[in-house]
């Protein structure tokens, strides 16, 4: 079985102050320079290796100097031993390489926990995708034929490199143009005038809006509008206690793979199903943490695929239409949350979009204090200020980008973004003849340590689609165990938010159906019923 780490970088959030930045830069050249001194003088003994080795053969006739022994003649004559001082130079070398190649690991760890280069990687990836906008939006075949020839040619790379069809590689053959692409078709939806996304990056959600307009009253002919939300028991303990974002991702994951079967923990509890839990703070008040899983699909659940495209208008009366976010309003309500209490909330993929629409459009009747999103397209949600967001990305997963623009960077607002790559192996070192060592080359230099990547757990065969929580998991580990002030600031700010004693864990379910006797509904004229049951 292969295994897969996930390298991340952290945008957004609590930066340093300048002075401590100016520290972090000059802290970085310094190790930078050093592991370029380093390898100069790696060179220097590998040419001198190579110089002794010339030397030695120099003269072909030599016995003594090509075999290093004493001249079988009696004389007195020697030479030099060769063979031990080029293993010398070698090790030298290798020692000096290791060193330098751990240098730079260091100066890049550096930068990955302090963002000392956030900006410059997000202008970069702004260009990319402003330029591949204005290609969709001028020439929309062309540039569908270069998404559909990329998809194509991932799919073949993978199969070549893995011996078998693997699906994970056509995301990653697209990942650089996704959001760019998105946008173009978001601005070809709503006429918007080409480059004008310079300005403007919620071309997606506008097209949203519009589509929307029809697809929901569609969705509520065969699919039905009445909404029955009901409080169900839970045969095991699913979502436990958490302190930490990493311990509400698990908890998030244990009960979105229930609920779909992937996993099997005897709880009873089925697919639409969230978790509102209550914690009690050292002075008595309550603080609230809501759980709510990704799309399911089925057909009752009001987490199905049709309800993305609600969830993503820009218009905030039809997010709060949507179904998932009308169910998990609801729960809350069912459970007791006043408006003055704190809430965090944290959701995986649609149900990151949930969090953002109830936070931006709830605000007046809950006190959402913190959400976390995991490959949730959120970037051009108007969540206010006093809400905080943690949002883990995947580089090559596509729901994450289907927003069609990157998150803001404020201090309220961090994004943990991880890149897939092979884990590095044991490897084998290599002895060679003359007694020296070679390191291998696959062994990597970072192979033992914790901080320079992160491994997926329960891996893959092969490469999959990075959109499950697993990845995400990986990414907000990695990104925590770099450390920086901006994951610390809102890793405190999300204990801060539920600090306290669990004291309950709520689960609703929520179901769809057709009222008795209903009539289909023109586009615009949803009916939103909605029933409490127990």
């Amino acid at each position: 079985m292969s295994d897969w780490q996930i390298v991340a970088r952290v945008h957004g959030g609590h930066q340093s102050a300048p002075a401590t930045v100016e520290e972090f830069h000059a802290a970085y050249d310094a190790l930078v320079d050093a592991a370029t001194e380093l390898g100069v003088h790696a060179r220097t003994w590998t040419d001198t290796a190579m110089e002794l080795a010339a030397d030695r053969t120099s003269v072909p006739l030599c016995t003594t100097l090509s075999s290093g022994t004493r001249s079988s003649s009696g004389g007195e004559h020697v030479t030099l031993p060769y063979a031990q001082l080029i293993a010398a130079c070698q090790r030298h070398a290798a020692e000096l390489n290791d060193t330098s190649a751990k240098l730079h690991g260091m100066a890049d760890m550096l930068a990955r926990a302090n963002a000392l280069y956030s900006q410059a990687e997000r202008d970069s990836r702004r260009a990319v995708t402003e330029l591949t906008q204005a290609v969709t939006q001028s020439h929309p075949l062309w540039a569908s034929s270069a998404m559909v020839g990329g998809i194509l040619g991932g799919l073949i790379y993978g199969g070549l490199a893995e011996r078998a069809f693997t699906p994970g590689y056509s995301s990653w053959a697209t990942a650089p143009f996704q959001e760019g692409y998105m946008s173009g078709i978001g601005a070809l939806l709503t006429d918007i005038e080409l480059g004008k996304g310079v300005v403007h990056t919620d071309e997606v959600n506008q097209a949203a809006g519009k589509i929307g307009k029809w697809s929901g009253p569609i969705k509520d002919i065969y699919q039905g509008n009445e909404l029955t939300v009901r409080r169900v028991q839970s045969r095991a303990e699913v979502v436990r206690s958490s302190t930490s974002v990493g311990q509400s991702l698990e908890n998030l994951r244990r009960l979105g793979e229930e609920r779909l079967g992937k996993i099997d923990l005897d709880s009873g509890l089925e697919y639409g199903t969230i978790a509102v839990q209550r914690y009690e703070r050292p002075d008595g008040s309550n603080a609230w943490l809501v759980t709510i899983p990704g799309t399911d699909g089925q057909w009752d659940s009001p987490f199905g695929w049709e309800q993305n495209i609600e969830l993503m208008s820009d218009d905030p009366e039809r997010r709060r239409r949507a179904d998932g976010a009308r169910m998990v309003v609801e729960a809350m309500e069912q459970a007791g949350i006043r408006p003055d209490e704190p809430v965090a909330m944290i959701g995986h993929s649609q149900g990151g979009i949930v969090a953002a629409a109830i936070a931006s459009d709830e605000s007046e009747r809950f006190n959402i204090q913190h959400i976390v999103t995991a490959g949730s397209p959120v970037a051009n949600h108007p969540i206010p200020e006093h809400t905080w967001v943690t949002s883990i990305e995947i580089e090559d997963e596509l729901v994450a980008a289907l927003d069609g623009a990157e998150n803001p960077a404020t201090d309220h607002w961090l994004t943990v973004r991880g890149t897939l790559q092979p884990a590095a192996g044991p490897g084998t070192p290599t002895l060679n003849d003359d007694g020296s060592c070679t390191p291998s080359a696959d062994s990597g230099v970072w192979g033992d340590s914790p901080y320079a990547a992160a491994v997926v757990d329960d891996p893959a065969e092969t490469k999959e689609m990075t959109h499950w929580l697993k990845y995400h998991q990986a990414a907000y580990r990695n990104a925590s165990d770099l450390g920086g002030r901006p994951m610390i600031t809102h890793e405190r700010h999300f204990a801060d938010t539920i600090g306290g004693e669990l004291k309950e864990t709520q689960y609703y379910e929520g179901r769809l159906s057709h009222p008795p006797g209903h009539t289909s509904t023109a586009p615009g004229e949803r009916t939103g019923i909605s029933r409490v049951g127990e």
